[in-house]
């Protein structure tokens, strides 16, 4: 990974679950969290983290079936924990599904205090102005609009219930760099960065904080639309749980000074620790013309 995506800020050294993002060091008991595109690959590692952290409440999200989400989740769970989980399918760019999820949430748990947006979507490999139109904009559809709307239909609930307050986007290190012949997904990650740093801006004084996280380099689904080569290519060596096991780590507590900022899952969270003064100080880990 280039120096432009953090590779030197903090070695990108981490692939797999560690002691110090271990679920089981984490506790989120009475806690309500929603994970987007959570039936399959990260998303649903994500959630089964959740559970294993103690949350009280799930909400899972996605379009296709949710039935095997929900069973790892509930069989993760602490002994003796009343985990509830309510799995919704739905399409997180159809605005009206996700207001009628976000009324179902607030009916079922009164509560929401973290929002993980994971859903996302890569388009088929092609020069900018050979491939389709529709397959084009599906990535910001998926990405940028289901992000907003799903962002949007649950601030106010997580505003008021004065909880964790908390959202993370989970975006990726292409967006500070190039991916030729992927540019929707690039440019669309990038708009996940700065709705983050606008959710900072506009909500901290009502006590929400928000994060951008690159998963690191994780084999899914959705990397088969990935040309045979790359497929091929020992770049797949990070594993969901290390996603997972992150994520949990920054909302397990509030983390203000890190509010709208960028983590790569590949780096130490006790290095980024140690980095604290000097991430807060000359204001590091945010989107910015360098001149």
């Amino acid at each position: 990974m280039a120096d432009y995506a953090g590779a030197a800020f903090i070695p990108v050294d981490k692939h797999d679950i560690y002691p110090a993002i271990d679920p089981a060091n984490a506790n989120i008991s009475g806690q309500v969290v929603v994970v987007t595109g959570a039936s399959k690959g990260i998303g649903r590692a994500i959630a089964v983290a959740m559970a294993q952290g103690g949350a009280s409440g799930l909400v899972l999200l996605a379009r296709s079936s949710l039935d095997a989400t929900k069973a790892e989740c509930l069989a993760a769970q602490h002994p003796g924990q009343a985990l509830q989980v309510l799995a919704l399918q739905l399409d997180i760019v159809d605005s009206a599904q996700v207001a009628a999820a976000a009324k179902q949430v607030e009916e079922t748990f009164g509560r929401v205090d973290v929002v993980v947006n994971d859903a996302g979507y890569l388009e088929q490999y092609n020069f900018l102005a050979d491939g389709e139109t529709d397959e084009w904009w599906r990535a910001f559809e998926v990405n940028v609009r289901g992000t907003y709307l799903v962002t949007r239909a649950l601030l106010p609930l997580l505003v008021r219930c004065g909880g964790a307050r908390t959202i993370v986007n989970v975006t990726s290190a292409a967006a500070f760099g190039f991916l030729p012949r992927y540019s929707a997904y690039a440019v669309s990650k990038l708009a996940q960065l700065r709705l983050a740093e606008f959710i900072d801006a506009e909500y901290s004084d009502k006590g929400v904080i928000a994060f951008s996280v690159h998963p690191g380099v994780i084999w899914t689904e959705m990397n088969t639309r990935l040309p045979p080569e790359f497929q091929a290519a020992p770049i797949f060596i990070d594993k969901p749980q290390l996603t997972a096991g992150t994520i949990l780590w920054l909302v397990k507590e509030r983390r203000e000074w890190l509010s709208g900022r960028f983590v790569d899952c590949r780096w130490d969270v006790e290095a980024l620790l140690a980095k604290k003064q000097e991430i807060v100080d000359e204001d590091k880990l945010k989107v910015k013309l360098a001149i």
